[in-house]
């Protein structure tokens, strides 16, 4: 797991940076594509604290293929190469659905799921003309199987998202690359914690979610990490649920 060179979209904050706090003690070298440079860059340093290993931190819209192409060129001119790229930028509104207007609705998808087919594709021509295969991961979200009114938009481009997956594992294979996701359950973030540490919510988890406790980022970054190993080289087309048994009680 050494040396891996590592893109994770969206990165510096929530799920993206626990993903990359497990790479980062394999000794890998991070590049944390965001929106925010600024906050790119700062966690990119901070990995390199923890075990990382000449990290930096790029812009990156992945809804914009112009940027996403140039992020692509970046990498490849400063480290020569990629061998994971980890799908994890994404977005949800919580707008009800009747509400929503276009814009946000054409938004979400622009970001959660063409978004990723940019990565993916730009990123894959790089891999199979390396010829050394590699790592793709999708990360998708209980929301592919359920949602809500206020998810709509979120469900849909998750759903549309695990297809993706699919059909990319389906076409990378015979180049050695691996396509995979892992769909987060109730995970606690920067973002969430303002809502699952209110005592309802705190309350709910513990007879909703068998183990007994909400997700943390890092439980994403563990199968994250088991998925772009060695030993997952047989693993291809799945969606890996880090969820704590949640879907599985609610089924």
């Amino acid at each position: 797991m050494a040396n891996q060179v590592v893109i994770i979209t969206g990165g510096s904050r929530g799920i993206g940076y626990g993903i990359a706090q497990c790479f980062a003690r394999k000794g890998a070298t991070l590049v944390i594509a965001d929106l925010d440079v600024t906050a790119a860059e700062q966690a990119a340093q901070a990995l390199d604290t923890a075990g990382a290993v000449a990290s930096f931190g790029v812009r990156c819209d992945v809804s914009r293929r112009d940027e996403v192409a140039a992020m692509v060129d970046t990498v490849y001119a400063r480290v020569g190469r990629v061998d994971v790229l980890v799908n994890n930028a994404g977005i949800c509104p919580f707008i009800d659905v009747m509400a929503m207007t276009p814009e946000t609705w054409q938004k979400t998808l622009d970001v959660n799921l063409t978004g990723a087919f940019h990565c993916t594709q730009l990123v894959a021509a790089r891999m199979i003309a390396q010829g050394a295969g590699g790592r793709i991961v999708f990360i998708t979200s209980l929301a592919e199987n359920v949602t809500g009114p206020a998810q709509v938009d979120y469900g849909a481009s998750k759903a549309g998202l695990r297809m993706t997956m699919v059909g990319f594992a389906t076409a990378l294979g015979a180049h050695g690359i691996t396509c995979n996701a892992v769909a987060p359950g109730m995970i606690l973030t920067p973002m969430t914690e303002h809502y699952w540490l209110q005592p309802g919510p705190a309350e709910m988890i513990k007879t909703r979610v068998p183990v007994g406790r909400i997700g943390t980022p890092e439980d994403i970054g563990h199968a994250v990490v088991f998925l772009a190993s060695p030993e997952a080289a047989y693993i291809n087309g799945i969606t890996l649920r880090v969820d704590g048994g949640h879907q599985a009680l609610c089924a």
